[in-house]
């Protein structure tokens, strides 16, 4: 009997069944038509088949569009479906798969964000609750399917807490393990989180403490290290690819406004997060203002910049504003925490209201996976280099591909007679065709050739990219290693200051 007392007071336990209880729908009835339901279907069923023939990262999808192909994980970060693939593997259906990754990563996200509040003294089981059940981090789950973007919450609470803990070794670590992860994890929210996040408390700590530059600097060096063997052929592969259709019209940050009714969702909680960080009149507060401004566009000129143009939705912010939001809120005695609790009920109320309208309907509305396992109708921005796009249906964006499927397929072609032949395969930098060991010059946008009658073969090559970037990531690696040797760093015995923490007194009881 003491031992299970011991067992439902741990926070993990706690977390674990606030987790069950925000995604039991999901369990019951779901995943559901989310916006991104076929994508987290096909995509987890290819980690699980790879990973349960041993291969942990395979960034060619052989069965999208229909078997023509596409190199979807050269370019979209592996991390979330390593869980839910894993999982797959393991035996699990691909629905029970993808609910399984769901409350993994929600649960893990209830632990960071106790390990930061922990830090701080303030309120961390609340605060860790609250995080879970933060009305986007639950759509993105619920109603978006954005199976990525609900992981990469997991790592803000973790590089807050190690830019904190700078100029100290572990800051050093904890933030270079935790912002790798993120950019393996979502690229958009990694951009986000470096400038609305990661830019600010940096610059706070260094005006406390200046050896905290040179350190947070190393940090960010080796994390872009550690991301290496992703980050590079994602950076330098993108003109092989269908790229205009990834920042084409809707998928623009600068293409909404708050007028857009699509934006209903978001300007209730913005608001009700400013609310909520109010009383700790602190630089949180200031935080949580300007991401939320910034979120439903009122934040002038912010998403013309290109780069964060690149975002494709401004409201990826909430997941950010949403933990200033309430690491401003638990900074503050219990009295004020109602209060501010209580000023934003209303418009969370209604937030939640309609993420449930809208979760209601995407678990009613039926989805032909037996469709999706035939046609595998991938994000057409992975489509080839020069593929004609006029092809991709504009709404839902699958692509017709019925005029190729009488091409030959295989490996391997015979021709018969002279003349150019096109196969059923998509062209991309890792096919070279050979015929009696040497190669022939082919061109895209699906693999084509001058023929002689003979065997051509289609072979696999590893691109300059991939053993230029595993070589940085395991530099990354051993210089990490080096960093945990004790002495290896300038400073790394000095204790932090304190943080700056808005309402005090801090060291409340959770």
């Amino acid at each position: 009997m003491t031992s299970f007392r011991a067992l439902i007071a741990k926070p993990a336990f706690i977390l674990t069944l606030v987790g069950i209880g925000a995604l039991l729908p999901s369990f019951l009835w779901g995943p559901g038509a989310t916006h991104s339901h076929l994508y987290n279907h096909m995509w987890t069923a290819h980690f699980g088949e790879q990973m349960a023939a041993g291969h942990l990262y395979e960034r060619w999808l052989p069965n999208s569009f229909e078997g023509l192909g596409a190199p979807t994980f050269y370019f979209y970060p592996p991390l979330a479906y390593w869980v839910s693939g894993g999982l797959r593997a393991l035996g699990l259906t691909i629905p029970q798969a993808i609910n399984g990754a769901g409350l993994l990563l929600l649960v893990a996200s209830g632990l960071t964000m106790h390990a930061w509040l922990s830090a701080r003294g303030t309120y961390p089981l609340l605060g860790a609750i609250l995080y879970m059940l933060a009305p986007y981090h639950l759509y993105n789950f619920h109603v978006r399917g954005a199976l990525a973007e609900f992981a990469a919450l997991i790592w803000l609470p973790l590089i807050a807490l190690g830019i904190e803990r700078l100029p100290h070794r572990r800051g050093l670590l904890l933030l270079a393990l935790s912002y790798g992860a993120l950019i393996i994890t979502h690229l958009p929210l990694a951009v986000l989180t470096g400038v609305f996040l990661i830019g600010p408390l940096m610059a706070r700590r260094i005006w406390q403490e200046r050896t905290a530059l040179p350190l947070g600097a190393a940090a960010g060096v080796i994390a872009l290290g550690l991301s290496a063997f992703f980050l590079l052929p994602a950076a330098t592969l993108q003109a092989d690819i269908s790229t205009g259709l990834l920042w084409g019209p809707g998928y623009r940050a600068t293409d909404w406004s708050i007028y857009n009714t699509n934006f209903t969702m978001f300007t209730g909680p913005a608001l009700a997060l400013i609310i909520l960080s109010w009383p700790a009149r602190s630089v949180w507060t200031v935080q949580t203002v300007i991401g939320a401004l910034a979120a439903v566009r009122l934040l002038p000129f912010v998403w013309d910049i290109p780069l964060l143009n690149k975002a494709q939705f401004p409201w990826r912010m909430m997941g950010i504003v949403e933990f200033t939001a309430i690491t401003a809120l638990l900074s503050c005695q219990l009295r004020r925490i109602r209060v501010a609790l209580v000023g934003g009920a209303a418009l969370l109320v209604f937030a939640y209201a309609l993420m449930a309208s809208r979760t209601l309907d995407a678990l009613n509305h039926p989805v032909d996976y037996a469709l999706i396992d035939r046609v595998m109708p991938d994000a057409p921005e992975y489509l080839p280099k020069g593929f004609d796009t006029s092809l991709v249906e504009k709404e839902y964006r699958w692509t017709d591909l019925r005029r190729f499927r009488t091409l030959p397929r295989g490996n391997e072609i015979a021709a018969k007679v002279p003349g150019r032949v096109t196969i059923h395969q998509a062209d991309f930098p890792i096919w070279r065709v050979m015929r009696d060991g040497s190669p022939v010059p082919h061109e895209g946008p699906l693999i084509s050739f001058d023929a002689q009658p003979g065997i051509y073969r289609i072979e696999r090559v590893t691109v300059w990219q991939e053993k230029a970037g595993l070589a940085i990531s395991i530099l990354a690696v051993l210089l990490l290693m080096q960093v945990c040797k004790r002495g290896s760093l300038p400073f790394s015995d000095r204790r932090p200051t304190a943080p700056f923490s808005g309402c005090l007194p801090q060291q409340h009881s959770p």
